[in-house]
Formats: C-alpha cells, structure tokens, sequence
C-alpha cells in the first residue's frame, strides 16, 4: 500500500487534462462576423518533458479523425488537486500518429506565470502479466461557463476538473500488427484518454490509456477490456525530444 500511495502522488502533478476549442458556427451578417464554439475536455496527457512536452492519445484531438487545424487545445494542470487549474496554451504537435494513437504537443507559458509541470518517467521494457498499476487521467467534467474571444483563445471559465487515480493489473498482453498491446483490469471514464499507465516498482510510465475492446454479450456488444500500447513503440521519438527515461 505505501508503494501504491507513493506512486499516485508522484504521479498527480504531471498529467494535465486537454480542453478542445472548435469552430462550430460561422455567421456573416452586415460586414460583421459571429463565430459560435464547441468547448469540450476531450482527454488526458501526461508530461514527458518538463514544463514543455505532454504525451497523449492521438484519438483526443478528433475523435480519431485527422485533427482539425483550426482548433486550438489548452492543457490544464491541477496541481496535488487543489482548488485552483492553471492553462497552458498547446503550440505545435511534434508528433501525431494515427495509426498507434499516440500524439506528442508542445505548450507555450502558461497564463499564470511561474507554474510548473514536472516531467513523469518512461520505461520501454516489457512488464509482465500480474504487474501492479497505477492508472491516472481527468474524467471529463460538464463545462458550467467557458469563455473564448473571437480567435478561440480561453478566457477563462468554471468547472470542476479534478485528476482520478485508480488500480489493478496487466491481465493480458499481445502484439497487433508490430505494437505491443496491454489489457488490463482497470477501468476509466470519458477524459481519461491519454493518461499515463504507471507500473509501481520501479515507478515508470510504461503505456498510456487509449481505449477498450468490444465484447459481444447475451444482451448486446459492451465495453470489454482497457487497453493501451508499449511506449517501446514509439521510443525514437520519445528519445529524439529528450523525454525522462530510466
């Protein structure tokens, strides 16, 4: 148990929570432009260098379609879940690959100078079936109040956004088409996407959560196994940008 508390607190302060803004409506009237956005929190990410670089699941931006380049995307971290999330603006995406759902984003300063995001290590090496881990991401929480200006920039807003930590183990692994994949036996809600899969000894983020397999049932297909894929799939890219390794 000391382990398992040691982890998720170690852990908390490096996954941030991904707000989407997307044009919805554009309307021209008398020389004058009324634009209308959808304003959503579409995932989770985790950092992978500090203050700089977050790794999450390519499937937050779109809907696993192409994202869509006019959106703009804000990182928000809650430090030890405190009253107060702190906005970091999203400025390019080093990496988007669709086919293994991983996606690296660059932030720029945060609107409240001073904030930091530390950086979560990375283990590549296989862990095996009966593994101890930690999972942690943001369930996505109905948004009260979000205000934009007319270039989709976040003006601030009101919701209740805090980080949820849970636990289990690797029931199953696999490889699909060359990546090697993770079920385990933990479950997650709508926002957690993106967040990191942690093993507990040694303390390593070794998969992120990407989505689950379908099970048909008596009454009907149904949620089946989370899963998430081998950070080893992508370890040249996470090495090239520096990311925390051990």
């Amino acid at each position: 148990m000391p382990e398992l508390i040691k982890s998720i607190s170690s852990l908390r302060n490096s996954v941030c929570s991904i707000l989407r803004i997307h044009l919805k409506k554009e309307k021209h009237k008398k020389g004058k432009v009324k634009r209308e956005f959808e304003i959503a929190l579409v995932g989770s990410a985790f950092c992978i260098v500090a203050n700089r670089l977050l790794l999450t699941a390519f499937h937050v931006f779109n809907n696993g379609k192409e994202r869509d380049p006019n959106d703009k995307f804000y990182a928000f971290t809650v430090p030890d879940n405190g009253p107060n999330a702190y906005d970091f603006p999203v400025t390019s995406f080093p990496l988007e690959d669709n086919v293994r759902d991983f996606a690296i984003i660059e932030l720029g300063p945060p609107a409240a100078p001073g904030r930091e995001i530390p950086s979560a290590p990375i283990i590549f090496k296989i862990r095996s079936d009966g593994t101890r881990v930690v999972t942690y991401g943001f369930p996505a929480p109905i948004i009260a109040e979000a205000r934009v200006d007319e270039n989709a920039n976040y003006r601030g807003g009101s919701f209740f956004l805090k980080g949820h930590a849970n636990e289990g183990i690797i029931a199953g692994q696999f490889e699909i088409d060359g990546i090697w994949s993770y079920e385990l036996n933990v479950g997650w809600h709508h926002g957690e996407s993106g967040g990191p899969i942690c093993c507990i000894d040694p303390i390593g983020v070794f998969a992120i959560m990407q989505g689950y397999r379908n099970i048909k049932s008596p009454h009907g297909i149904m949620a089946g196994p989370h899963s998430g894929r081998s950070l080893a799939s992508i370890e040249r890219n996470l090495r090239d940008v520096g990311a925390t390794i051990i």
